[in-house]
């Protein structure tokens, strides 16, 4: 596989706290969806192709990929929960009425009722002053432990020693550990890269799939942090192993730079008439691609490929010829894993490094069979059961049936009684 980079390739340069927060918002762990296929049926396009080594191949990995979860290994040994009943968890994601952050948010306030635990969430608005203001609140509070989600130690370094200094243990979710940084039961992460490293594999399979090993693809690389790039460098290496004829033309992109995606499109097309397929690393850059094809005439020969998968994006999927493929993980059951690390760090254990990945890829031939609606979304049923790891995390918990003291209510929001609510910052 040929492949060619644009910009430079140097380390990228420093940026300041209010610039790194908004752009790691583009490049938050997503949602995806999909349905059962065959082999055969897993091309995007709806057509069965000659069946190159390289099609074949990656036809039989993204049906593999398309199958909804029925099952999974258990993350660890049991553990004992009783000591958490009636006591308070901070959540702090990076910004909470962002992309699949409330889906995580409703989910581990379901999973933290089986044992009687209260979620307190505060909404860290995508700056560093307030996801600062949401943990100087945590340590004034005292919560039995703080969950972060998608927000890198780098960050806030200061305010995250602060709370490791208070002596409240703290799950950073969303982000891999920074070099030097030990973990322990008082302070852990919670790597993405096992869940985006699937995606992405699933991601380069479905235009491999389509092209029957002959795509010709442009890749939108998103340089905003660590795990983006490392994602991206993960998808054009997959092309590299599994499509030798394919050819990938790599571009780098970012959030700073969003309202320049569509020339960037246009311009790469206009120079390499060839190419197939336009490829953004997340769904987050659909909309400006499609800008950038409609600028050129393109819209009705090149396909485009994403990940995500979020409500709007696979409806999308179902109406647009354009979009062929979409492949996501799956933020309820996010939410879960984040609640069995918070358990086992109360109970002093350390948490596991990684958790089964839950992953879906979703194309046309599956979207059908999908109920496109927010209730659907949020239950996580587009992946499978939910029960699937549902009743794995409440076996190991102890704690089979539900509780109900703080329950939400059905729209969503907190109940007189407690639960989830955004705190002031």
């Amino acid at each position: 596989m040929n492949t060619s980079r644009t910009g430079s390739t140097a380390p990228p340069p420093r940026r300041s706290g209010r610039r790194l927060a908004g752009a790691l918002l583009a490049g938050a762990v997503l949602l995806g969806a999909a349905g059962c296929g065959s082999p055969e049926a897993a091309s995007g396009s709806g057509e069965r192709k000659a069946g190159s080594p390289a099609g074949t191949t990656a036809r039989t990995a993204l049906a593999g990929l398309m199958k909804p979860v029925d099952s999974l290994p258990k993350p660890g040994p049991p553990v004992d929960t009783r000591a958490a009943a009636g006591k308070t968890v901070f959540y702090v994601p990076i910004a909470l009425k962002v992309g699949h952050f409330p889906l995580v948010q409703k989910n581990l306030t379901t999973a933290f009722e089986r044992v009687g635990v209260r979620l307190h969430s505060c909404d860290g608005q995508g700056t560093p002053s307030g996801i600062s203001a949401c943990l100087d609140q945590a340590v004034a509070q005292k919560p039995a432990a703080v969950i972060t989600d998608y927000v890198p130690y780098e960050l806030v370094p200061t305010t995250f020693e602060k709370v490791r200094a208070s002596g409240i243990p703290v799950y950073v979710a969303g982000t891999a550990a920074p070099e030097g940084v030990r973990q322990s039961a008082a302070f852990a992460f919670g790597d993405p890269d096992a869940h985006g490293f699937t995606i992405m594999d699933g991601l380069a399979d479905a235009v491999i799939a389509d092209s029957d090993g002959a795509a010709r693809v442009l890749f939108l690389k998103v340089m905003d942090s660590a795990s983006t790039r490392r994602a991206a460098d993960r998808a054009v290496e997959h092309f590299r192993k599994a499509c030798p004829d394919c050819r990938v033309a790599v571009k780098e992109v970012g959030l700073s730079t969003m309202k320049d995606v569509p020339s960037l499109v246009s311009s790469a097309l206009l120079t390499d008439p060839s190419i197939t397929h336009v490829v953004p690393e997340y769904d987050t850059y659909l909309s400006a691609v499609v800008t950038g094809l409609q600028s050129v005439g393109r819209t009705r020969d090149v396909k485009i490929a994403t990940t995500g998968a979020t409500l709007a994006t696979v409806q999308q999927l179902k109406s647009d010829d354009r979009l062929l493929a979409v492949v996501g993980v799956n933020p309820p059951y996010l939410g879960w894993t984040m609640a069995d690390a918070t358990l086992r760090m109360l109970a002093g254990e350390q948490p596991p490094a990684t958790y089964p990945v839950l992953a879906r890829a979703f194309t046309k031939d599956t979207v059908d069979g999908l109920a496109l609606n927010p209730k659907d979304e949020a239950s996580g049923r587009w992946f499978g059961d939910p029960a699937a790891y549902q009743d794995i995390f409440t076996g190991l918990w102890g704690a089979r049936r539900p509780r109900r003291p703080h329950r939400s209510n059905s729209s969503g929001s907190p109940s007189p009684s407690g639960g989830s609510r955004p705190c002031a910052t």
